[in-house]
């Protein structure tokens, strides 16, 4: 599964969480669950990134 693919289906998952959560009126536990998969998902994202330095733009800046 790619990245791209990967983080769509996270934001998938969020919606439907976000979606339970006002109707069911839950909060604290939806809350939880999202706080949880977004730290997964960003810990997943800089450890990627950090194995693939070409995949994270560097600004160059022009001489003057």
């Amino acid at each position: 599964m790619s990245l791209k693919e990967r983080l769509q289906l996270e934001y998938e998952i969020l919606e439907r969480i976000d979606s339970a959560r006002t109707s069911a009126g839950d909060e604290e536990a939806a809350e939880e669950l999202e706080r949880a998969i977004i730290e997964r998902e960003l810990a997943e994202l800089e450890k990627h990134t950090q194995s693939e330095p070409a995949l994270v733009p560097v600004r160059r800046r022009r001489a003057a």
